[in-house]
């Protein structure tokens, strides 16, 4: 389908309604019950299987006959941040906010949906049919990986997967991607040491949990930027130790994020703080964990779904562009390039306010080129 003027405007009305409706619903996590209902309520209305995936998420299957599927991905969730854009369909959920552009995500995909009810009740045939996916929990990391769990991708049998999110600092309604690796592994980094506590005029009968937890900061950081040439993020940015000021702290648990892209790279930083926590430990008598389990997987695009689909980006897109190199950003859809090809992209806003601030916002008008997007990809592939 050529989206020519007439109906580039009549998608814009459709997309602008269902983006402002779910801006005022705003919910958290897999706590998206009001947000389910709503887009429940417009897939009703098409010639599509729906079901229930990932307790609260959604899935509407359009059968255009064939053995294979493809899949779009939209994420629903909100954050926690009191909304400040005084915009007259700001939310109406105190300390909630759609600040992240999900809104949009699944307005792009509520419109997409429509499109294909066209094609369907027109009797038109693709090479595939189209799995539209409404995932909650991308914030809190566990939507995408619960529903990787699931057989959701063997029982359509999809063969790839596409996602696109708004970004604040490409030029209005710009689309870009790149092949291999997009955005980082984000590892979330939790220490905890243990020592013993003591009355500070007696510092000898303790062993300074927090004086360690510092020093094993200033020695990792010290590491990092001495030997560590790839790309890559290291920070801590909580701490919490000790309990009266004049006690030597028996306690300190400092809490931060790891941004990588080379699994060698990953690798090397984990080692480096076992190293360093192993010689606290001996220098000041304290007890070290380290626990680096929950992150999410950096996102790898295909490189050979990536080239069959740029020509037709190219072609069909006058707003698309190649991203120079990847960004340390994350996000969920990592795990779902881990089972199945798959390609994000980002939908440049260019208004240049960050992802979750209190101020976010865009002009509707972007979502259309998102639109466009899924359809050239659905109806090219």
């Amino acid at each position: 389908m050529e989206i020519d003027m007439k109906s580039k405007s009549s998608i814009l009305t459709e997309v602008t309604k269902f983006r402002r409706d779910l801006h005022k619903i705003p919910e958290l996590g897999f706590f998206v019950y009001r947000t389910g209902t709503y887009i429940r309520n417009v897939l009703s209305e098409f010639d599509c299987s729906i079901s229930t995936i990932a307790k609260t998420g959604i899935v509407a299957f359009f059968d255009f006959g064939q053995s294979e599927t493809i899949c779009f991905r939209a994420d629903m969730d909100a954050l926690p941040i009191e909304e400040e854009t005084s915009l007259p369909f700001s939310s109406e959920i105190e300390g909630c906010m759609h600040a992240c552009g999900h809104d949009g995500h699944m307005a792009n995909a509520l419109c997409f949906a429509g499109i294909l009810n066209d094609y369907k009740n027109e009797g038109k045939k693709f090479n595939y049919n189209a799995l539209l996916l409404f995932q909650p929990a991308e914030e809190t990391i566990d939507g995408a990986k619960i529903i990787c769990g699931t057989d959701i991708f063997t029982r359509y049998n999809v063969k790839a997967i596409f996602g696109l999110h708004m970004w604040p600092f490409l030029e209005k309604g710009e689309i870009a991607t790149k092949p291999g690796p997009m955005m980082a592994k984000s590892t979330t980094v939790k220490v905890e040491v243990r020592g013993l506590s003591s009355h500070c005029g007696e510092p000898e009968k303790g062993h300074d949990a927090l004086l360690a937890a510092c020093r094993f900061i200033d020695s990792l950081y010290s590491y990092k930027d001495k030997h560590v040439r790839k790309r890559s993020i290291l920070k801590f940015g909580k701490m919490k130790s000790g309990n009266v000021l004049n006690a030597i702290s028996d306690y300190s648990r400092i809490d931060g994020t790891m941004r990588t892209f080379e699994e060698s790279t990953w690798k090397k930083l984990v080692n480096a703080m076992k190293h360093y926590a192993k010689q606290m430990s001996g220098r000041y008598n304290v007890d070290f964990k380290i626990d680096v389990s929950k992150f999410h997987p950096a996102v790898v695009n295909d490189e050979n779904l990536y080239n069959r689909i740029k020509p037709t980006l190219l072609n069909d897109h006058i707003n698309f562009v190649e991203l120079r190199r990847p960004i340390m950003i994350a996000e969920d859809f990592s795990f779902f390039e881990e089972v199945m090809p798959g390609i994000f992209f980002f939908l440049g806003t260019g208004t240049g306010t960050p992802l979750h601030s209190s101020d976010f916002n865009f002009d509707e008008d972007v979502l259309v080129e998102g639109v466009h997007l899924f359809n050239t990809i659905f109806t090219k592939l």
